[in-house]
């Protein structure tokens, strides 16, 4: 039998387990997409229709009957879900052990299109940052699990509007951590986005407590603390990788917001840590 550990999202035959048992320790989804899926868990035939998807617990033995073409699973541990434990009860108790077999909704919420294109292949690139890969999977995860908690439990209702403002605020994160630089400017995230300015606004409000403005300058004041703390680059050119084109605009920046220049705070904290060794980079720290 063959098992599979941590996360992962792959098209079913490329796993080869059409003519072999696979055991997930983890949990499991299994994205139908336009096949009609036919699956044996615990010796017991189901047959999965198209754009459908099907909610295997862990340790589940499950085969593949036939060979489908476009049909996608995701499996993923615990720990994806670790920082959100009333969420975690639900997903345990409503939907992964609910039934020992499994449990089958019917996918009338994200199009086979949109689940390819912005979830699956981005997953794909060479060489993809692991956590990127990982956030992004998440994110499919989560938007997939609330809908189906939803069909499952119309009190949950609340969860809808969180699902969205969560995924808003998770891709801006996204990106700034990818964007070699800061665009002070939230209208230039609110667009690379493809939603408002006021929608980018509410989202962070309502996940972070703030306006994005401030959500992030304080993204950019993480990074810059980090290349000061560890690293010997010089100031004027962490001033560059953050985003500003002037030293002097950067360290007013910086003071503003921590209420020391960049300089004094690099010399504080070699003295907090006498034994700090620092780095050389080429590239800023994220």
């Amino acid at each position: 039998m063959k098992k599979y550990r941590d996360w992962g999202v792959s098209y079913l035959k490329d796993l080869e387990i059409c003519d072999d048992t696979v055991s997930f320790p983890s949990f499991s989804i299994l994205y139908t997409a336009t096949d009609h899926t036919h699956i044996l868990i615990f010796d017991n035939e189901i047959h999965i229709e198209p754009e459908s998807f099907y909610f295997i617990p862990s340790n589940s033995p499950i085969q593949v009957i036939g060979k489908p073409k476009n049909a996608v699973i995701v499996w993923f541990t615990i720990d994806f879900f670790v920082d959100h434990l009333e969420f975690l009860k639900y997903l345990k108790t409503e939907i992964f052990s609910k039934n020992p077999l499994g449990i089958k909704i019917k996918n009338t919420f994200l199009e086979q299109r949109y689940i390819i294109r912005h979830y699956y292949l981005p997953t794909q690139k060479e060489g993809i940052n692991k956590l990127f890969s990982r956030n992004i999977l998440r994110n499919l995860l989560e938007f997939v699990l609330i809908r189906t908690l939803l069909e499952l439990n119309p009190k949950m209702e609340g969860y809808r509007k969180d699902s969205y403002e969560k995924e808003v605020a998770n891709d801006l994160v996204f990106i700034l951590d990818e964007e070699a630089t800061f665009k002070f400017n939230v209208e230039y995230y609110a667009d690379k986005l493809n939603i408002t300015k006021r929608t980018l606004d509410n989202a962070i409000k309502s996940i972070y407590g703030c306006t994005t403005k401030r959500f992030i300058n304080a993204k950019a004041i993480q990074r810059a603390k980090k290349l000061l703390q560890g690293t010997d680059v010089p100031i004027k050119n962490i001033s560059i990788d953050i985003g500003f084109s002037e030293e002097s605009n950067f360290s007013n920046f910086f003071k503003k917001h921590t209420g020391t220049s960049p300089r004094k705070y690099r010399e504080q904290s070699l003295l907090r840590n006498s034994d700090l060794k620092t780095t050389k980079i080429t590239e800023p720290i994220k």
